[in-house]
């Protein structure tokens, strides 16, 4: 399978979860916080949404560690 495409949309990644087309910009993918030679953004694997649910349990648990320690 290819990563990348070309649809009339123009570019399209392919999210590694779901397998889904997305167009290969940031409203459906994060930033890796790294450029490309040619200057563009890096792009995360995964689309957001499933970003999303596979950190979410990390998430919270991070959440819950730092209320621990907050203080009253």
């Amino acid at each position: 399978m290819t990563k990348y495409i070309e649809t009339e949309l123009g570019t399209e990644k392919q999210c590694i979860t779901c397998g889904d087309y997305y167009p290969a910009t940031k409203q459906f993918f994060f930033g890796t916080g790294r450029n490309k030679k040619d200057g563009t953004a890096c792009l995360e694997a995964n689309c957001k949404a499933c970003y999303k649910e596979r950190f979410k349990p990390w998430i919270q648990r991070c959440y819950d560690v730092a209320h621990r320690y907050e203080v009253a």
